[in-house]
């Protein structure tokens, strides 16, 4: 009888597992159409432009060129589910992203470029500096992550119409963070 029950508890717990991990698949194919962008055309790629062929950003480009200013050691590919949940971002206020942070423990470093849906840049901008404000106070919290609470404080966020940047130095950064932005931001503006 008890060799019973704890075969049927064993098969109760099986099956609970596979029907939670059923339940997070549909975010799945949200976070690939979110993510993707159309790759550069030659023509645009000749001339400097960061449009995509179908006239959107080509984000990966922007992410590469502040990675050169701002290696992020250990990156972890920010998500659809980090969107919406870490950086509170509305699903519908954000029509392309892409970006990284660091996996360290006590490196803050991150380079996010959203591309904002019609009208929502300054809202976006917003939500990026509360999250700053909350990973400024988190890393407060230890003593330890002084030099990640220091990067957070001076997280560089920008936006126009079609594009908003947020970085934070790495711990390894030693670049002008602030002015790869501002290249990043003048080349989408041309």
């Amino acid at each position: 009888m008890m060799k019973r029950k704890f075969l049927l508890s064993v098969t109760a717990l099986a099956l609970c597992a596979a029907l939670l991990a059923g339940c997070g698949g549909s975010s799945s194919s949200t976070a690939s159409s979110a993510q993707s962008t159309a790759p550069a055309s030659s023509a645009d790629a000749g001339s400097g432009a960061r449009t995509a062929e179908n006239g959107t950003v080509d984000l990966d480009a922007i992410v590469s060129q502040l990675l050169e200013t701002n290696p992020i050691s250990n990156q972890f590919e920010i998500a659809a589910m980090n969107i919406e949940y870490d950086f509170g971002l509305a699903a519908e206020d954000v029509t392309a992203y892409k970006g990284v942070r660091s996996n360290d423990n006590g490196d803050a470093g991150l380079v996010l470029v959203i591309q904002p849906a019609a009208g929502k840049s300054e809202a976006i901008c917003e939500q990026l500096q509360t999250y700053k404000q909350d990973q400024v106070a988190f890393y407060g919290n230890y003593a330890e992550f002084g030099q990640a609470q220091s990067n957070v404080e001076n997280a560089v966020i920008s936006g126009r119409d079609d594009l908003v940047v947020m970085v934070i130095a790495s711990n390894e950064s030693t670049g002008d963070i602030s002015g790869a932005v501002d290249s990043v931001m003048d080349q989408y503006a041309q």
